[in-house]
């Protein structure tokens, strides 16, 4: 469970008046044993004023980095008391923290060099150890093997914590991408080589020395002597914290390294890292397509937003996005939203429009996830079938009715899909006088007539000037004459 008072420990960092507390924390921190006033702050080469000291002072101890110092002064009144200055003493919290804060801000951000020769250094050191040995010589290989191990797993970390956050950048160039091919290729195989050479001796080592390790510890303890009274004399009974190599989690943790999960997983990573550098070449290959990412025209554009004044970032965003002082955009939301938003509201206090994640942190708009499965068509293909055999089912049943009525059109009254075939036909009997339907046995024969023929439905009626229909057979044959003039005139009404 998180102790909330260690937290306050870190506030300075992030205070706005950080450089303030961070000067103040240095002076502390060089000194051993520092007492020192607000003067004697001053005095040391803080360029502030008393208040300012003052206060800054009060804050950290108010936080727990400083400790009010309980020395007793002489004074023979009581104004004489409150005028003397509060002396401070910086807590062993707080000294820590600091010294990993002064380390943290001192770091580049860039590759960490990994000291591979220190690996060689722990095989020889634990391959010589002897758990009979003098207690005093045995401590300090132990204290070297330890040192060299936390040193060695700690920049192997840094790497390829580095080469995580290179693998995440969306806008490697080809010089960029080429300089990180030799650093994962030569350097991270190099690394990954000296712990698979060095492991087995490890290993060896490591499995001789852990059935006399009680054994060892013990032996170590004798070492120092003072150590029970250190722990004994603790104010407030906290622990004490052992020098590493001291206890039995040291050992296992080192095993656990070189023989169980770490060794397994130094690998994995560096498979995982190559896969990453083909993924960021496919990107740059597609530098000629649309799809090649902005992220760094994207920071290069924020960056002049950041350092421009109130007019000059209304005009940079006029010329770069064309918003032009717009009040509400027109992004589609979600129906909830979209309803609970008016029109007229600011964009200032609107909700945020869905951006994916991978477009918004890295400029990726690859699509994620698994592809879905192909599209079942047999239900909508049974749907098409059952409505075609409907369909010609209807069709049927209107061939039926023409034949049934035969060459007595003007005297019936037809179905709707009845008149949709007897204008089929009608169509294609324009040029030759019959037509026939190609898959029933229909045919309409059309012959001259001095009068006109109307023929109902129930979508609507059809009248046919100085031609007449029969419908008959297709097998059957009709003979026709023409009238005086040989035209004929139709229309539908």
């Amino acid at each position: 469970m998180v102790d909330p008072d260690r937290l306050k420990l870190y506030r300075y960092v992030t205070a706005p008046e950080a450089g303030d507390y961070l000067a103040i924390m240095d002076r502390f921190t060089d000194a051993l044993f520092a007492e020192w006033s607000a003067q004697d702050v001053i005095a040391q080469g803080v360029d502030l004023s008393m208040d300012t000291v003052v206060a800054r002072c009060r804050y950290l101890a108010d936080n727990g980095n400083l400790l009010l110092s309980p020395r007793e002064v002489r004074v023979t009144t009581i104004a004489e008391y409150q005028s003397q200055p509060a002396r401070y003493t910086v807590s062993a919290l707080g000294a820590r923290l600091h010294r990993e804060v002064t380390a943290f801000l001192a770091v580049t951000g860039g590759a960490r060099e990994v000291p591979r020769e220190l690996l060689a250094l722990v095989a020889e050191g634990l391959a010589r150890l002897d758990p009979g040995g003098e207690p005093e010589s045995l401590a300090g290989a132990v204290s070297t093997i330890f040192g060299q191990f936390h040193e060695f797993a700690a920049s192997v970390t840094d790497f390829y914590t580095y080469i995580g956050s290179v693998l995440t950048r969306s806008d490697l160039d080809g010089d960029e991408w080429a300089g990180f091919k030799g650093l994962l290729l030569d350097y991270l195989e190099s690394i990954v080589e000296s712990v698979r050479r060095h492991s087995h001796a490890i290993s060896d080592s490591l499995a001789r020395l852990r059935p006399e390790l009680p054994r060892l510890l013990d032996r170590i303890s004798e070492s120092d002597g003072a150590f029970a009274s250190l722990q004994a004399a603790s104010p407030g009974g906290e622990d004490v914290e052992r020098a590493r190599g001291r206890t039995r989690g040291d050992w296992d943790q080192l095993e656990a390294w070189f023989i169980g999960p770490g060794a397994r997983q130094l690998r994995d990573a560096a498979h995982r890292a190559v896969g990453a550098m083909l993924t960021s070449l496919k990107r740059i290959n597609a530098s000629a397509t649309n799809e090649v990412s902005l992220r760094r025209h994207y920071l290069k554009l924020a960056t002049w937003f950041d350092a421009a004044a109130p007019l000059e970032a209304h005009a940079l965003a006029a010329a770069a996005i064309g918003l032009y002082g717009v009040r509400h955009l027109g992004v589609l939301l979600d129906e909830d939203i979209a309803e609970a938003v008016p029109a007229t509201m600011s964009w200032w206090q609107s909700p945020r429009a869905p951006v994916p994640v991978a477009q918004r942190e890295r400029g990726d708009r690859t699509a994620r996830g698994r592809a879905s499965r192909p599209p079942d068509h047999a239900n909508q293909k049974r749907l098409l079938l059952a409505a075609r055999a409907a369909e010609a089912q209807r069709r049927e049943s209107a061939c039926a009715e023409l034949l049934a009525v035969g060459g007595h059109l003007a005297d019936a009254r037809l179905s709707g899909t009845a008149m949709s075939v007897l204008l089929e036909l009608l169509s294609n009997a324009i040029s030759d006088g019959q037509a026939a339907l190609p898959d029933h046995d229909v045919r309409l024969h059309v012959t001259s007539s001095l009068g006109s023929m109307e023929i109902t439905s129930d979508l609507g009626e059809l009248v046919v000037e100085g031609r007449a229909l029969v419908i008959g057979p297709a097998s059957a044959t009709l003979a026709t004459s023409a009238d005086e003039d040989g035209d004929a005139r139709w229309g539908a009404v």
